[in-house]
């Protein structure tokens, strides 16, 4: 169980909280387990028949009191407990998602992130309930046990020593039936997982299945899935159902015990009726407390099982991090370009993308780059961004190693356009201002109708406040593109790179935005990466990427007149032009 070690730093922030809930379900324990003595003794001095009236409405008044204390503390014992492991539960979760940000892209590539989802909502909740549940009912255990033990051996330790026999057995049988449960629950809960996979597939991809008659295919598929998350429910519930039936037998077994030794002590007068029903009240008070031992083995045993996974996790130390190469001293980003002899293979593959690449981008400059797909266009975006690490060569930014800019600043100055854009399921102009929370409605507008996408927004009937379905279904794709270029210009970047971010747009709204654009980069170091030699023509300057290294570098009619791999590629793009004209 050193797994559980992780969680001690996180038990210390609150553990004024935990020992105070000790100590008071402490005291809910005592105030419950002397009731039963105050109980057997009321009951021998009314089968006694000569008693004092007012002594049994003052026993009658402590029983009142002693039990409503008891249930106070107890929720005190919640309130603290339970309310410590939901603050554990949001800071683990807080510390999980920083953790996951902090990750270069390839810990992404190594860890699925469905994977990533199902630590943040099956590992947390087990650890929380480990922190919780476990710990509190533990301390229940633990504290009734011993004050009923003393008082039920103080009493008549024969009795005692027959009620108890069974216990053991109910903690074992809880444990055992726990276990199954415990299995069966995870096969419910993956059986869920791939139902709302299979769902929310089916719900987004709804177009492409109409489009194809499908629908009876998924409906079927679905049914079937459907189906099966039914029997393992079944059977869970077949589990859960053996457990009440089992308990109760076993209870039933301690009661027969006490009555049958404690009936016969009571008939030869060796103990009292008040005796025997201490006996049946201390048993019926350990009886939970007894069973939740298995319950509880099997909430560390998830508890640690968690807490390792998520130990994994929270101790990553990200691949690229601020460290002492880093230069604090630089506050600001001019946006000066330069790649010098760099080379790249990811490390999922022996394949060089990027093979002896150098060029130079001046402050205000814009550089278009050009190639067929896997040629690395984006590999060196993902270079200058430092979501992957070069160890050859030297990326510079302002005659700045990039190493030594601090990663926060580098990013806070670039804004990418990709060519699949992320749209969250929020409005448009909360999707606009993403990067500028505190942008004005005019200056989202103005943004907006650079992008040609201001009359369209008013189309919707909410206008900029339209909320967009997941991941902006509810755009089209040359919508969603001119929605990120619209973000990228919001927050006045030092530094704008368009990846084929034009590309689901027609030729005119495409010629329309880039007129807007010219406008805006004049005095900002731009990347245009393309595969329309017309989206990069206007550029200072152009790389054709060929098989990871630099096949061609000029600009526009240099390029032309070269008639290289360039020349041909635009001569063949504006013969399919001229022919979609027609």
């Amino acid at each position: 169980m050193k797994e559980l070690y992780r969680l001690i730093p996180y038990l210390k922030r609150y553990k004024q909280k935990l020992i105070l809930g000790l100590i008071v379900v402490t005291i809910a324990n005592l105030c419950a387990t002397y009731v039963p003595r105050l109980v057997g003794t009321t009951i021998d001095m009314i089968v006694v028949g000569n008693y004092d009236m007012n002594k049994i409405l003052l026993n009658i008044l402590y029983i009142l009191l002693l039990t409503a204390f008891s249930g106070y503390f107890m929720f005190l014992t919640r309130k603290m407990i339970i309310v410590a492991s939901r603050e554990i539960e949001y800071d683990l979760r807080k510390d999980l998602l920083n953790s996951i940000q902090s990750q270069s892209m390839n810990f992404f590539h190594k860890n699925p992130t469905g994977n990533l989802m199902a630590h943040a909502t099956n590992d947390i909740p087990a650890a929380r309930e480990f922190l919780g549940p476990a710990i509190m009912y533990s301390a229940n255990t633990v504290t009734t046990f011993a004050f009923a033990l003393y008082f039920m051996l103080t009493l008549n330790p024969e009795i005692t020593m027959i009620g108890l026999i069974p216990l053991p057995f109910i903690a074992y049988a809880t444990y055992l039936v726990g276990k199954k449960i415990h299995i069966a629950f995870k096969d419910v809960q993956s059986k869920f997982a791939e139902l709302t996979t299979q769902a929310q597939e089916s719900i987004s991809g709804v177009r492409v299945i109409r489009a194809y008659t499908r629908e009876i295919f998924e409906h079927t598929r679905f049914a079937a899935m459907s189906k099966e998350y039914l029997f393992k429910n079944l059977r869970l519930a077949g589990i859960e159902a053996i457990f009440m039936p089992l308990l109760m037998v076993l209870v039933g077994l301690s009661h027969i015990a006490v009555l049958a030794y404690g009936g016969t002590l009571v008939i030869n007068n060796q103990a009292s009726l008040g005796d025997l029903v201490q006996f049946f009240i201390y048993l019926e008070l350990l009886v939970w407390p007894v069973a939740a031992i298995g319950w509880v083995t099997n909430l560390i045993q998830r508890g640690a099982a968690s807490s390792a996974r998520l130990g994994k996790l929270l101790e990553e130390i990200p691949e690229i991090a601020d460290n002492g190469e880093t230069d604090n001293s630089i506050k600001k980003i001019e946006g000066e370009i330069e790649f010098d002899s760099i080379n790249y293979k990811y490390p999922s593959t022996d394949n060089i993308v990027l093979d002896d690449i150098s060029f130079r981008i001046s402050k205000g400059n814009t550089l278009g780059i050009v190639g067929s797909v896997g040629t690395g266009k984006s590999t060196i975006i993902n270079l200058l961004l430092r979501l992957f690490e070069t160890k050859t060569g030297a990326i510079k930014i302002d005659g700045h190693n990039l190493k030594s800019i601090p990663i926060d600043l580098l990013r806070k100055h670039i804004s990418v356009v990709p060519q699949e854009p992320f749209l969250f399921s929020d409005t448009i102009k909360g999707n606009i201002s993403f990067g500028n929370p505190a942008a004005t409605m005019e200056e989202i507008i103005a943004v907006a109708e650079k992008c040609k996408l201001h009359e369209e927004v008013l189309t919707f009937q909410n206008g900029y406040d339209t909320m967009l379905g997941e991941r902006g279904i509810t755009l089209s794709g040359g919508q969603k593109q001119r929605v990120s270029i619209a973000r990228a210009m919001i927050t006045n970047p030092s530094i704008l790179i368009l990846d084929d971010s034009l590309s689901a747009v027609d030729s005119a709204t495409e010629s329309f935005v880039l007129g807007n654009l010219k406008e805006f980069m004049k005095d900002r170091t731009t990347i245009i990466i393309s595969h329309r030699i017309s989206t990069v023509m206007n550029a200072d300057n152009i790389i054709l990427l060929d098989k990871g290294k630099i096949a061609e570098s000029g600009n526009h009619e240099q390029l032309v007149t070269l008639n290289g791999k360039y020349a041909n590629i635009f001569r063949l793009q504006q013969l399919a032009k001229e022919i979609e004209e027609l």
